[in-house]
C-alpha cells in the first residue's frame, strides 16, 4: 500500500509541473516551437543521458540475468500492446491504434520507477524506453504511412537513444567506469526529464479545449486500452516470474501501464495524420492515469 501513495504522490507532483506548462503556454513564455524543441532536448539529451547514468553500476550474475530478462519482457509488453491495438482497430483509426499500442515509456515511466523502485531500477525499465523508441520509428511509421522514403534505416541506428543504449550496454558489460568530468554532468541532467516532459504535456493541453478532451467518445476506448487493458493483460504476464523479481516485474508494469506516449502527437503532425485526435488521446489518458495507475500497481501488489 505504501507504494501505491508513493506513486499517487508523485503523479500529483507531475501535473503540478503539468499545470506550470500550461500556464507558461497560456502566457505565450512557451510556444508550440518551443514545446517541440524542448522534446528534442529530451529525446538527444535528456533520456540518453539517463540510460547511460543507470548503467553505471558494478555487474553480478544477478542484475545481469535481471537485465536481460527485462529486455525479453520489455519486448513481449511491447508487441502484446501493439497486438491489442491491431486487433481491435485493424487497419483503421491509425492514429488510435498508435497510441494505444505506445505508452509514455520515457517521460512518464522513468520519473515514477525512479521514485519508486530507486534510480537504479531505471535500470531495468532503459529496454522499455529503446524498444519503444525502435517500435515507434518502424511500426508506428507503417501505421501512419506507406512511403518509405520519409524515414530511412540511418534515422532509426542514428537516434541518440538507441545510441545511448548500446553505450550504456558496452560500458555495463565491459565494466569500464567512467571519469567523474563525465559522470557529475550525468548526474545533473537527468533529473530534468521529470519538468522538461510534463511541461510539453502541459503544452498540450493548452492547446486543446477542456470539454473537447470528455467530449471525444471514441479517446474512451483508446484510454480504456492504454490505461487498464494493456496493465491487466501485463500483469497476466510478469506473474509468470517469481517473486524474487518483483523489482523488474514493477519496472515492466509502470511503463506498461502509461498514458498515451506524446510521441503519438508528434508523429501524427510529421505524417499529416489527425493531430488535433492525437494531443486529445494524449491528454486525457494522462489526466485519468492519476486514477488508474494507482490502481494498477495496488492491483498487481495484492496479486503478486
Amino acid at each position: 500500500m505504501e507504494m501505491v501513495w508513493l506513486l499517487a504522490e508523485r503523479i500529483a507532483i507531475m501535473f503540478g509541473f503539468m499545470a506550470i506548462g500550461w500556464m507558461l503556454f497560456k502566457k505565450k513564455f512557451l510556444t508550440e516551437q518551443g514545446a517541440k524543441d524542448l522534446s528534442q532536448i529530451l529525446l538527444r539529451l535528456v533520456v540518453p543521458a539517463i540510460i547511460i547514468q543507470s548503467f553505471l553500476i558494478e555487474r553480478t550474475p544477478e542484475n545481469t540475468r535481471a537485465f536481460l530478462l527485462s529486455f525479453v519482457l520489455a519486448l513481449a509488453a511491447i508487441v502484446l500492446s501493439a497486438l491489442v491495438a491491431r486487433i481491435v482497430f485493424r487497419n483503421k483509426r491509425v492514429v488510435d491504434q498508435f497510441g494505444t499500442a505506445f505508452s509514455n515509456a520515457g517521460f512518464f515511466g522513468i520519473p515514477l520507477v525512479s521514485a519508486l523502485l530507486g534510480e537504479a531500477a531505471v535500470f531495468y525499465i532503459a529496454s522499455f524506453v529503446m524498444m519503444i523508441f525502435v517500435f515507434q520509428w518502424t511500426y508506428g511509421v507503417h501505421l501512419y504511412t506507406k512511403d518509405k522514403t520519409i524515414f530511412s534505416p540511418k534515422k532509426i541506428f542514428t537516434n541518440p537513444v538507441l545510441i545511448a543504449f548500446v553505450i550504456a550496454v558496452v560500458l555495463f558489460f565491459a565494466e569500464i567506469e567512467l571519469p567523474l568530468v563525465i559522470t557529475a554532468p550525468l548526474a545533473l541532467i537527468t533529473p530534468l526529464n521529470t519538468p522538461i516532459a510534463m511541461f510539453i504535456i502541459g503544452s498540450y493541453l493548452a492547446q486543446s479545449r477542456f470539454v473537447d478532451l470528455f467530449t471525444d467518445k471514441s479517446a474512451y476506448l483508446v484510454v480504456a486500452l492504454r490505461l487498464v487493458v494493456i496493465p491487466l493483460l501485463t500483469i497476466g504476464l510478469l506473474s509468470l516470474l517469481p517473486v524474487s523479481m518483483n523489482e523488474v516485474r514493477f519496472a515492466i508494469l509502470i511503463p506498461a501501464a502509461a498514458p498515451v506516449g506524446v510521441n503519438v502527437a508528434i508523429f501524427a503532425g510529421l505524417l499529416n495524420q489527425d493531430y488535433s485526435k492525437a494531443v486529445r488521446i494524449v491528454c486525457l489518458s494522462t489526466l485519468l492515469s492519476i486514477l488508474t495507475m494507482p490502481l494498477i500497481v495496488m492491483l498487481a501488489t495484492a496479486f503478486w
